[in-house]
């Protein structure tokens, strides 16, 4: 298990290990100009386990952006790969083309493979005033062409990714990726936290009506896939809140439930499933720390004994990363720490 640079010399040296180790170099000496190049997963990754890090609502501002850089350095160090549950601008930033490509740019410098799924602020609330007033489908389109449109992962090195745009009909979906890695399969699902961009008192919700089903679509496949292929774990990671205890989100005016379907499937899916789940989500508004982990997990008031969740820290921690620890074969094999790049520096 990858803990430190240091660590790396101990485990068996592969080409991809080595490629981690430069990447990480590159970055904690400030280059950002170290070309991708695609690896597959180390056997080390299948056999004794592996890291990966969560982070969310990061960057929440050009202020952040050196933070976020010390970060990276850091996960480089500790960690196999990088998921980002939604939110790389804060609500009050523009939803413009320089900003998505600042951070773009952020992303792709990572030491690892990078997966995001996108975020509320990211293209559901544009079209409020600070935000530009920006129609959100039109940004989610824009999104879907500056991050989403590669087969492979941000960052200096990469994985290949599977996209749900991959099957015909739903070829307008590409921030839905899978990918496996350890004998675990990584799924993102476009989910935002503004109550699912379900918008009450506008006629048809088309755009949710759509995307609902497609998310659904994805979930099926990727338990099915998990199943088929005997893999330990399932990750599933957006960026919303569902509100797994049942209670519906009543600042919708109708009183809907804009999660309830996703709920009803990730139950369904889970209580048939030998192995682990791993939800992933971002932080609840205003909330910076994550509490511990959920396990198991309720969903409507019945405990899922297979499924565990975690958030993400939230605005004003761009300096804090949750750190999963992955070791096959062993009962209980997800493990989750805290970390702090401001507490340890990245080192020279």
């Amino acid at each position: 298990m990858i803990r430190s640079l240091r660590a790396c010399w101990r485990l068996p040296f592969t080409p991809a290990r080595r490629g981690l180790l430069a990447a990480a170099c590159a970055i904690a000496c400030g280059s950002w100009a170290t070309p991708a190049s695609a690896v597959t997963e180390s056997s080390y990754a299948a056999r004794r386990g592996f890291n990966f890090a969560v982070i969310g609502d990061t960057p929440a501002g050009s202020r952040d952006e050196a933070t976020v850089v010390n970060v990276l350095a850091q996960i480089g160090r500790e960690a196999d790969l990088i998921v980002h549950v939604g939110n790389l601008k804060h609500e009050t930033e523009r939803c413009d083309d320089t900003t998505y490509q600042r951070r773009r740019d952020l992303f792709d410098a990572s030491p690892v493979p990078f997966v995001l799924a996108p975020g509320s602020n990211d293209w559901a609330t544009c079209d409020r005033d600070l935000a530009g007033q920006f129609g959100p489908v039109e940004r989610l389109n824009r999104l879907r062409e500056l991050f989403f449109e590669s087969s492979e992962t941000m960052g200096t090195i990469t994985l290949g990714l599977q996209r749900l745009s991959d099957t015909a009909r739903y070829r307008s979906y590409p921030e839905n990726a899978r990918w496996e890695y350890g004998d675990v399969l990584f799924v993102t699902l476009n989910m935002p936290g503004t109550h699912n961009n379900y918008r009450s008192g506008a006629g048809r919700n088309g755009e949710y009506e759509e995307r609902i089903l497609a998310n659904a679509f994805w979930l099926r496949q990727a338990f099915s896939n998990a199943t088929r292929d005997k893999r330990k774990a399932i990750v599933i990671a957006f960026d919303a809140d569902p509100h797994f205890d049942g209670q519906q989100n009543l600042t919708a005016s109708d009183g809907r439930d804009p999660f309830a379907e996703f709920k009803l499937t990730l139950a369904r899916l889970a209580a048939k499933f030998p192995g682990e789940v791993l939800i992933v989500h971002g932080a609840a508004p205003g909330v910076g720390t994550p509490p511990k982990p959920d396990h198991p997990l309720k969903v409507n008031g019945k405990p899922l004994e297979n499924v565990m969740r975690i958030r993400a820290y939230g605005v004003g921690s761009a300096a804090f990363w949750v750190k999963v620890e992955v070791e096959p074969g062993r009962k209980g094999q997800i493990r989750v720490e805290n970390r702090n790049a401001v507490a340890e520096p990245p080192r020279p």
